[in-house]
């Protein structure tokens, strides 16, 4: 049975100081990132829900000097930080939030 997607929309995922364009789906395992099919960088991303520690929010800087409140950083329990840029940055924090305390919850854990 395929999990179900809690939450999807467009979201660029940074690599090094660009970011990859594409769609970020949430669903009751995993936050997953698909780049569109012209990014230069295809390899999807796939996190699960367990190994998330916390999700904070930020911004982006446009130009290098305009600051643009778009970016939730997902930092991992191996201290890998994955910064996405999305509409919506504190609906999609509270989304991930939930979702990784449910799935922590269904094996005993806790985030």
């Amino acid at each position: 049975m395929e999990p179900k997607t809690l939450k999807s929309g467009n979201g660029n995922l940074w690599k090094g100081r660009r970011p990859i364009k594409g769609k970020i789906y949430l669903t009751e395992k995993t936050l997953h990132h698909v780049p569109d099919f012209s990014a230069f960088h295809r390899a999807e991303r796939v996190v699960v829900l367990e190994e998330i520690e916390r999700v904070d929010i930020g911004k982006t800087m446009a130009y290098g000097f305009i600051p643009l409140p778009n970016e939730i950083a997902v930092t991992l329990k191996s201290g890998e930080v994955l910064k996405y840029i999305v509409n919506g940055r504190k609906r999609w924090k509270m989304a991930i939030e939930k979702a990784a305390g449910n799935a922590a919850d269904k094996h005993g854990d806790t985030v």
